[in-house]
């Protein structure tokens, strides 16, 4: 096999989304968003701690997040993935193969597949949530399967304390997590603009 037919085949390497987003675990997160999600996680089990909320005040707000957390998070990945499709239908071929030639020192990804990644691992953690908020918002309802499986457990009072409370912490520190990641999505949309302009301009065509 001649070095071109292996970097041809490395191209569609990746079979599935969770080929994709295993290879993506190597890429760097920003520095700035693990420690701010970090501190809302610490500051959000502290609130968890102290409130004096009356626990089923607390399961509702968690229903209620977890329903408009579903459509926040298909609406805004329907808006992602039209931006991304256009992004990656207007540049020039030239441009991405050239960086696929080219390791990234971080990741030892090329820098072609570096970059797409960041970009399908914040629909990955969107679709992930998504999901999470669809399974809360389908099993977690009053009366539903979580409610009925936790009604014959032993000590149900303790055990739906114990479920609110930690879904109340991941959720709304998940909610945080992808604003970052949207955050740092519209710096890379920005970046990969400026960087194909560049290429253009130095005559990389």
């Amino acid at each position: 096999m001649s070095s071109s037919d292996y970097e041809t085949k490395e191209l569609t390497k990746e079979k599935k989304l969770w080929d994709v987003y295993w290879a993506s675990r190597r890429l760097p997160h920003s520095k700035f968003n693990t420690i701010t999600t970090i501190m809302v996680f610490i500051l959000l089990i502290i609130n968890s701690w102290l409130t004096q909320q009356p626990i089923d005040e607390t399961l509702k707000f968690v229903r209620e997040i977890s329903s408009s957390g579903l459509s926040i998070s298909l609406s805004t990945l329907g808006f992602l993935l039209s931006g991304f499709t256009i992004f990656a239908t207007v540049s020039q071929p030239s441009l991405f193969l050239g960086m696929s030639e080219i390791p990234h020192p971080d990741s030892g990804l090329s820098y072609l597949k570096h970059n797409f990644f960041i970009f399908l691992r914040v629909f990955i953690f969107y679709i992930a949530f998504a999901t999470l908020c669809l399974l809360i918002t389908v099993l977690g309802h009053k009366g539903g399967l979580i409610s009925l499986l936790v009604s014959y457990s032993p000590h149900p009072e303790e055990i739906k304390f114990t479920l609110v409370k930690i879904a109340y912490i991941f959720i709304c520190t998940f909610y945080y997590f992808l604003l970052m990641q949207l955050k740092s999505f519209v710096f890379n949309i920005y970046h990969a603009v400026m960087t194909s302009l560049r290429w253009k301009a130095e005559g990389y065509e």
